[in-house]
C-alpha cells in the first residue's frame, strides 16, 4: 500500500492515541478541529482529547488497530478498522472486566495544511457492550 502523507497523518494520529503520546495528538489536531460520531453533537479538539485520554484510554489499554482499508479522495482519508484491546478500566460506569475485545468501526479525516480539521466515524458499540456482557448476544431461531 503506497501511503501518501495525508495517511500518515491520519493513521499517526491514530497510533498516537494508543500509545498516549498526547503531545503528538495535540500537534496533529488543527486547532478548530471538529469530530462527529455515532450521531452525537460535534465535540471540539479539547473535547476529543479528553475523551480519548480519560475515558476510552483509561477503560481499555493494550491496544492492538488493524487498519484493513485506507482509502484517500482528496484530502478526505477513509478507514475501516479492527481494534483488539483490553477492557481494564470503568468505562461510560461500566466496571473493568478484564475481557480482551474487539471494536470495529469506520472513520474519516479530513486533512489541510498537516493537520486534521474534522473527523467522522462510527463504531459498533453494540458489540462491545455484547464482549463486555453488558447486553445478551442475539440467540438464532
Amino acid at each position: 500500500m503506497e501511503t501518501s502523507a495525508n495517511k500518515e497523518i491520519t493513521l499517526g494520529l491514530s497510533k498516537a492515541i494508543m500509545n498516549g503520546q498526547w503531545d503528538k495528538v495535540d500537534a496533529l489536531l488543527d486547532d478548530n478541529f471538529s469530530y462527529t460520531g455515532d450521531g452525537q453533537a460535534p465535540i471540539s479538539k479539547q473535547q476529543y482529547i479528553y475523551f480519548m485520554k480519560e475515558i476510552l484510554c483509561k477503560g481499555f489499554t493494550n491496544m492492538d488497530m488493524k487498519f484493513h482499508r485506507v482509502i484517500e479522495e482528496g484530502n478526505i482519508i477513509a478507514v475501516d478498522y479492527t481494534n483488539e484491546m483490553t477492557n481494564s478500566g470503568e468505562y461510560f460506569g461500566i466496571p473493568a472486566t478484564g475481557k480482551r475485545i474487539f471494536s470495529t468501526g469506520q472513520f474519516m479525516r479530513e486533512i489541510k495544511n498537516g493537520k486534521v480539521v474534522a473527523e467522522w466515524q462510527t463504531t459498533n458499540t453494540y458489540g462491545m457492550m455484547v464482549q463486555l456482557g453488558v447486553i445478551p448476544a442475539p440467540t438464532r431461531k
